[in-house]
């Protein structure tokens, strides 16, 4: 099994260990809200529902069940999950899709939890969502109103890692040469992307970093 595989499996981990810890009231707790100033990006990316339950019920597909079943539920969803890695491998994108989707909701669930997801353990599936992710930013430049752009992506290993996404997004015409560019680590790339962190709390936190306007649009300051 490779690195990628691991960390998705983590994140079932993760989750699951989050719902066994849950009581009554924490089944009502609301997601929380978008730190972008607008919700473009989450629209692109997707959510899971306004709260936890509405999280789990996306997770396992099971609606209108209690919190017994919901859990038996997302047991079941996990086996299958971690069936599919080891019988038979899922093509990159559908793994990149795979990553995208519990790299989110994992985030989602220990956020509203109050709980700490260790960014480390997610690093590999974090860096393979974005390998996916980064598809959307061309149409995200064009919801900003750019027309013509050129842009530096580069997208790292955990917080100060080694780069290994390095890419030229454009859009539009006549736009060669890039004038502006974000350096994040993937896990920050996602959160921003998805509406989850706004970019002056991950650039304080030394996760993000852009210059140049269209960056500016991007990352919406």
């Amino acid at each position: 099994m490779d690195d990628v595989s691991r960390a998705l499996l983590r994140l079932w981990d993760a989750t699951d260990d989050a719902v066994a810890g849950m009581d009554a009231v924490d089944w009502s707790r609301p997601l929380v809200p978008s730190g972008a100033p607008d919700a473009v990006a989450s629209a692109v990316l997707g959510t899971g529902g306004t709260d936890v339950a509405g999280l789990v019920t996306h997770l396992t597909g099971v609606h209108y069940a209690g919190p017994d079943r919901l859990r038996a539920a997302l047991a079941t969803a996990h086996e299958r999950a971690e069936r599919a890695v080891l019988t038979a491998a899922p093509s990159e994108r559908t793994l990149q899709a795979q990553c995208l989707d519990m790299c989110l909701h994992a985030h989602d669930l220990h956020e509203a939890l109050g709980l700490e997801l260790d960014p480390a353990a997610a690093a590999p599936a974090a860096v393979a969502a974005c390998r996916l992710a980064i598809g959307f930013v061309p149409r995200l430049l064009l919801r900003t109103g750019a027309r013509a752009a050129c842009l530096h992506l580069l997208v790292r290993d955990g917080a100060n890692g080694p780069v290994v996404i390095d890419r030229i997004v454009r859009v539009g015409e006549g736009a060669a040469v890039p004038t502006a560019e974000v350096d994040a680590d993937a896990g920050a790339l996602l959160l921003l992307l998805a509406g989850r962190r706004g970019a002056e709390e991950l650039g304080g936190a030394g996760r993000v970093v852009w210059s140049g306007r269209i960056a500016e649009s991007l990352v919406g300051v």
